[in-house]
């Protein structure tokens, strides 16, 4: 019996170390433990057609630069990595509130629930990775700015990392929420 247990810890152990190479085994998400949960919070530019609808007055606009901001709780579940995935609301461009997610979220952010799923391997994969290629910011990136259109925080409980993304990534989008 001592054995069976043995060999079902040591499996599940190496799947872990599998999960994460050397350069990501270090990352906030590689360390997350069952029942423990990690934030992402992502920041980005688009240019976006803007349609307002107040009472009955339709109101367009041509392309503007917008910010969208959105949570990702990732949760480790008996070995398993599962996504919520949040959005809030419009906020114009440039975007000074987003910073101050790191110290605490504001109730005027307004993220509203989308979905819940399990994560695959690479999708984990890539999150973990995400922390490796960001650039740790000062304090004069904190704003999003046409210097800072993509950043991330990731946060769990005190302990946080805000990091500015050069490429064009979207979390929702590379994981197909």
């Amino acid at each position: 019996m001592r054995t069976l247990f043995f060999i079902i810890c040591y499996c599940s152990t190496s799947a872990f170390a599998q999960l994460f190479n050397e350069k990501t085994q270090n990352t906030m998400i590689a360390k997350l433990i069952t029942s423990d949960s990690l934030t992402y919070y992502q920041c980005r530019v688009v240019d976006a057609d803007i349609q307002v609808t107040a009472g009955n007055q339709k109101i367009e606009s041509e392309k503007q630069q917008i910010t969208i901001t959105e949570k990702f709780v990732i949760t480790l579940k008996k070995n398993e990595y599962w996504i919520r995935y949040y959005t809030s609301g419009l906020t114009v461009f440039p975007n000074r509130k987003f910073s101050g997610l790191k110290i605490r979220q504001k109730a005027y952010w307004n993220f509203s629930f989308r979905v819940e799923r399990k994560l695959e391997d690479k999708e984990v994969e890539f999150l973990a990775t995400l922390q490796t290629i960001g650039k740790e910011t000062t304090e004069y990136d904190f704003a999003l700015t046409k210097y800072t259109t993509n950043q991330i925080i990731i946060k769990q409980r005190k302990n946080f990392e805000q990091l500015l993304i050069k490429e064009k990534v979207s979390i929702s989008e590379a994981l197909k929420l």
